[in-house]
């Protein structure tokens, strides 16, 4: 089956060439056929084509809602959907669970005419169980999800399905989420497009969290405007989401971004002293540096020498915080009310759900809960300052973005936006991309400059999966 994007699947629905029905029967077969090897989707909507069929007589009826009626779509495995498909964060412990409300997010979806087709398996728990120990893209319920081009290479992440099914072709586009580097990481290693939008554009309402101070939804998909067609369905404020409600760009149509000659002055292309950048990053920034200098931009060197500390154990503190509010929201809903419940029941069922161990949950649970240790509060601190420093970038060279090959948690724990785009054609084992990071609220900046750069490139070529 062709590699669609949304707009060339919106023209042929609207002109009759093909119908919603028949585009998830199609998405079904690619999955049957591909996914018994990648593991990328766990629960498939089992009101699927109904719901395809209903669309359908509402495009003839009354013309389509947005770019995304009648569109499949995949969201990760830990954002609640209310309907067929169970919400498992890829966790034994969530085996029998059925969310009781759809997602913010994916109510937004559905209201757009967006068929949500499956859930995108992911690392349990969006990687925070046992983290360096457990595998990319595993869990204890659905197992490990395996990398579209080469067997050999790391799907990475914890949105590993949300990437995995985008890059195979088994659906148009998914949604991940990230709370550091889980949609950056993953849509490098598969060769696809994800942005991960400033901390507070998206609701996190009906998603299961680690910290709400790094937290978020993105989407993941094949072109830059596809992502800027999702994410421009996704933002918005939401009153159960106080991050949301400091939002100041919610009117601009990321989509007409991506149409747009990009605007920028001034480009600082960033790079590490520490982690200096092998041949192959130095051509694909070199590539980038004569395509921006022909739009007219200034280009500005930047060497910087990376110092941020983990956030491993920052994050620890604020996961016990987090994951026990929201199990109380779910009393009588689910076997496990607490953090501690869902330790017991890993170390009860351990053959099935400690394969790997469950360091971070444990050291989750011995953590007070309170945020307030003085050791908590330096480590938060340390981290703050190290971003602060890494964000006077911006002022300090007078630059509109930063442009670098480098994934890095500055753009996480600051909760500044980060666009990601291939940047070669995955032909071997090593997926390179390029990182356009931006500050706050400014999106638009980026889908522009990010279109243009793969417009020039077009460097994405798709798996050959009857090759693995």
């Amino acid at each position: 089956m062709k590699e669609y994007s949304i707009i060339e699947l919106y023209d042929l629905l609207n002109q009759g060439k093909i119908t919603s029905k028949k585009l998830v029967t199609n998405y079904l077969e690619r999955i049957r056929i591909h996914d018994a090897y990648l593991n990328s989707l766990g629960d498939i909507n089992m009101d699927a084509i109904h719901i395809a069929e209903r669309l359908d007589k509402e495009r003839k009826e009354k013309g389509p809602r947005s770019f995304l009626h009648g569109i499949p779509i995949a969201v990760k495995d830990n954002i609640f959907t209310n309907d067929t498909m169970r919400t498992t964060a890829n966790s034994y412990a969530f085996s029998n669970f059925y969310a009781p409300f759809d997602a913010t997010i994916v109510n937004q979806l559905r209201e757009a005419g967006a068929i949500i087709l499956a859930k995108a398996n992911c690392s349990e728990f969006a990687y925070f169980m046992s983290m360096g120990k457990m595998p990319s893209g595993y869990g204890s319920m659905y197992g490990q999800v395996k990398h579209p081009y080469h067997p050999s290479i790391d799907p990475l992440g914890s949105s590993t399905g949300s990437a995995v099914s985008v890059a195979a072709n088994l659906i148009v586009a998914s949604l991940g989420t990230e709370t550091n580097g889980s949609l950056m990481s993953p849509a490098q290693q598969n060769s696809v497009v994800s942005i991960k939008p400033t901390l507070g554009l998206v609701s996190r309402h009906g998603i299961i969290p680690i910290s709400r101070l790094q937290d978020t939804a993105g989407p993941m998909s094949r072109t830059v405007e596809d992502s800027a067609i999702l994410l421009d369905v996704i933002k918005g404020s939401d009153s159960q989401d106080e991050a949301t409600l400091l939002q100041t760009t919610s009117e601009e149509s990321y989509y007409l971004a991506t149409q747009a000659t990009p605007k920028v002055k001034r480009i600082g292309f960033l790079s590490f002293t520490n982690y200096p950048n092998d041949e192959e990053e130095t051509a694909i920034l070199t590539e980038a540096k004569a395509l921006f200098s022909q739009l007219g931009a200034e280009v500005i060197e930047i060497n910087y020498t990376y110092d941020l500390p983990s956030n491993r154990e920052t994050l620890q503190h604020e996961f016990k915080t987090e994951i026990n509010h929201f199990l109380s929201k779910l009393t009588g809903l689910q076997k496990v009310q607490s953090l501690r419940d869902i330790i017991d029941f890993n170390q009860k069922h351990s053959r099935r759900c400690l394969k790997y161990g469950q360091i971070d949950l444990v050291r989750s649970e011995m953590t007070d809960g309170r945020l307030k240790t003085l050791e908590y509060l330096k480590q938060r601190q340390s981290l703050i300052e190290a971003t602060e420093r890494y964000l006077s970038l911006f002022d300090m060279h007078k630059i509109d973005v930063l442009v670098t090959t480098k994934i890095t948690g500055y753009p996480a724990i600051a909760g500044i936006p980060s666009l990601i785009i291939p940047a070669k054609p995955l032909i071997d084992t090593d997926p390179k991309s390029l990182i356009f990071i931006g500050q706050k609220w400014q999106e638009s900046m980026l889908f522009s400059l990010g279109s243009y750069y793969e417009r020039k490139t077009n460097h994405r070529i798709p798996p050959k999966l009857n090759q693995i």
